[in-house]
């Protein structure tokens, strides 16, 4: 199963943005770990190029009752990091979460230092098996 968001855009230094990616049930899926998240612009976008110290990160949680378990997957857009159109990028996992029915998944940015300027439409997967 794959969970999706499509991102909203984000001011550089703007305040923390969160999108729901989805409600996990047991009984429509094979799995119930996640092992993959990818992070892919739209046609058009604008590439973001990563900075050391004023950029953003995108991470991924899964909660549980409102209340968030974990964060299991983040990528900061340092120098060298990259977002450019079509091209996937993979947000590393920081942790292996197993999922149960009713946990949710959203998905989070939040600017470090002065930020850096996201651009809407930026989609994120979430896979699960």
């Amino acid at each position: 199963m794959i969970y999706s968001a499509t991102l909203p855009a984000q001011a550089a230094g703007g305040a923390d943005t969160t999108t729901l990616a989805g409600v996990y049930s047991s009984a429509f899926y094979s799995g119930d770990t996640v092992t993959d998240v990818q992070l892919v612009a739209p046609p058009g976008y604008a590439t973001i190029v990563g900075a050391a110290t004023d950029n953003a990160t995108i991470s991924v949680r899964q909660l549980r009752n409102g209340v968030v378990l974990q964060i299991f997957a983040s990528l900061t857009l340092i120098a060298g990091t990259n977002l450019a159109a079509e091209i996937p990028v993979t947000v590393p996992l920081t942790s292996q979460p197993v999922l149960r029915a009713g946990d949710v998944l959203d998905v989070r940015m939040h600017q470090n230092g002065t930020g850096s300027a996201i651009p809407a439409g930026l989609h994120a997967s979430v896979f699960v098996s």
